[in-house]
């Protein structure tokens, strides 16, 4: 199985090793699932990404450990805040997140 080398946006020199398959799953259902304009909070947005990958009948077998599916969503979530894909909202916490604006890009 191929893997992708995802980047960090809190530590740029660090690189993680995930799997193709389950990183391009989580990374086209948070792109599916987060907002243009307004706020999404992480804790939603993974609830989000759990009903896509149920809606689009992804094998239950891709994340078969507890709490899998949470650890793709924040390892994709900082790799596409590197590529600019998306973006948290400055100075929040718990964090909230959207699609990059493309007027700002």
């Amino acid at each position: 199985m191929t893997s992708i080398q995802a980047r960090n946006v809190n530590h740029p020199e660090h690189r993680e090793n995930l799997k193709t398959e389950k990183y391009t799953v989580i990374r086209e259902a948070m792109l599916a699932s987060l907002p243009d304009d307004g706020w999404m909070p992480f804790s939603e947005l993974e609830e989000t990404v759990r009903a896509w990958l149920n809606a689009q009948q992804v094998p239950e077998a891709l994340f078969p450990k507890p709490g899998s599916v949470r650890w793709y969503c924040k390892a994709v979530q900082l790799d596409l805040e590197a590529r600019r894909e998306i973006e948290r909202q400055p100075k929040k916490s718990p964090l909230h997140l959207r699609k990059c604006r493309a007027d700002l890009a």
